[in-house]
């Protein structure tokens, strides 16, 4: 009897241990956001002069999503949409005031990083992961969602400004342009006599790097936001210095883009900034501290990445690296995110499993709000099943294997737009259609809806759309 208990008793420690091993044995998960990016990376050939050296070296050993897209081209919406799985027509998200848990029917609203915590792991945040509204009610200055993460390091944004006297120096005369609002206050640029170390952006980094140095007894959700190339364009001078302004190559732009649009994405456009930097000669500058800005945010990324390679998790960590939504840098005559045109809606999307990935490229057209139910199943995960989004894990293990979803992304309530591996399709709340065929015409110069021989396309997107817009 009393060797049949202590059989009993080894039995159930040696389960005990198998199932702890195993869950020892979960992937963890790297986040990185990197706000207001577009496919300039150097992996995504967006510009030739880009200098992301860190971001393309991940690139090279993961899959590399080269059609992914945002749920919506403005910080809140598409954050908002990506962590809690929803779409912003579901949440009714579709500005940066809006707080999610505010709205009708989603105050209990389960997070990604929440449904991991749930499901056994350690979280934590530094950075903006979160958007940070105001919401009807006084929320923190900083902070993100309160409870999304155990630890958070609210970090600030970005790179330090600059001293008052070397602020706006760039000539442009706002009052005169009409441009209003928040553009007045951060549309600047500027190198800053500062070391990496001491910015704001470095330290999220290095937050996280300190995170990976310490023993965890659980598999952890990490999560890293970097603010740069967030306006103002804020980077540390050697940045700058990388980039001879005279040689800057400027985007591809037709004159007159704008005639074939609607009236809705005309406005959207705001032309008038435009104009004013065209006429104080500042075009070459701007896409010069864009880029200064992107190598500083790569940088940052680098410093967390070389340094999860030197951690006893390399082996054991997916990483996916993203931006929150595009940016426009003079294309269809504007400069910000906030349109339903390519450059605002695409951005890049790198992911990384060390165990199941392979490496390579997809032009398959996922969504952000997918990479919420495909962490889920690289993870093993119980499946979450009233997400909005579709699991692209097969794709992280074959890159080429099949896709059937367009990628929808909102702007306001009735403005869609659906990006295939081969044509975009936008109908704006007024009704007005725009079809362009990326194959023919990648920089959508050539609006198509209104050629006939399209209407069998322009009838499946409708069809589509209405089957995701209920």
């Amino acid at each position: 009897m009393k060797n049949i208990k202590y059989s009993l008793i080894t039995f159930c420690v040696l389960c005990f241990s198998v199932i702890n091993i195993h869950a020892q044995k979960k992937p963890n998960v790297l986040l990185i956001m990197v706000d207001d990016m577009n496919d300039w990376v150097g992996a995504f050939g967006g510009h030739p002069q880009a200098i992301t050296p860190n971001m393309d070296a991940l690139a090279k050993k993961s899959t590399v999503f080269q059609q992914a897209y945002c749920s919506a081209a403005l910080c809140n919406p598409s954050r908002t949409s990506m962590l809690t799985g929803y779409q912003p027509y579901k949440t009714g998200v579709y500005g940066n005031n809006e707080v999610f848990r505010q709205m009708k029917g989603f105050e209990n609203t389960v997070t990604l990083p929440q449904y991991f915590e749930q499901n056994g792991y350690k979280t934590a945040a530094a950075g903006k992961i979160f958007h940070s509204p105001r919401g009807t009610s006084k929320e923190p200055k900083e902070g993100s969602d309160p409870g999304s993460f155990q630890q958070e390091h609210k970090g600030g944004l970005g790179v330090q400004y600059p001293e008052k006297e070397d602020r706006f120096q760039h000539g442009l005369n706002f009052k005169r342009a009409g441009v209003k609002g928040s553009k007045t206050r951060s549309f600047d640029w500027a190198g800053v006599d500062i070391a990496d170390e001491k910015t704001h952006d470095w330290k999220s980094a290095d937050y996280a790097v300190k995170f990976l140095e310490q023993k965890h007894d659980k598999p952890f959700f990490l999560a890293c936001g970097i603010f740069r190339p967030h306006l103002p364009l804020y980077a540390p001078k050697k940045y700058f210095d990388l980039f001879d302004e005279k040689n800057i190559q400027l985007p591809k732009v037709l004159q007159n883009d704008l005639e074939d649009t609607g009236k809705i994405g005309q406005n959207w456009a705001g032309s008038k900034l435009h104009a004013e930097i065209l006429r104080n000669n500042k075009w070459r500058s701007v896409v010069r501290a864009y880029l200064a800005n992107l190598a500083y945010a790569d940088a940052c990324v680098g410093h967390l990445l070389n340094n999860l390679d030197k951690s006893e998790y390399k082996e054991n960590t997916i990483i996916v690296l993203m931006g929150d939504h595009g940016w426009h840098l003079g294309e269809k005559e504007h400069w910000s995110k906030q349109t339903l045109w390519e450059e605002a809606t695409k951005t890049p999307l790198i992911v990384f499993d060390p165990s199941k990935g392979k490496n390579g490229i997809s032009m398959r057209t996922v969504s952000l709000i997918d990479v919420y139910p495909t962490l889920i199943d690289l993870c093993g995960l119980p499946k979450k099943k009233d997400l909005d989004g579709n699991s692209f894990s097969h794709l992280v293990a074959n890159p080429k294997a099949d896709w059937n979803h367009s990628a929808i992304t909102t702007k306001g309530e009735g403005n869609y737009t659906l990006r295939s591996e081969d044509y975009r399709y936008i109908v704006y709340s007024d009704g007005f259609e725009e079809l362009y065929n990326h194959k023919k015409d990648p920089m959508e110069w050539d609006n198509i809806a209104k050629d006939k021989s399209n209407k069998n396309i322009l009838d499946r997107f409708r069809k589509e759309l209405k089957s995701l817009v209920k």
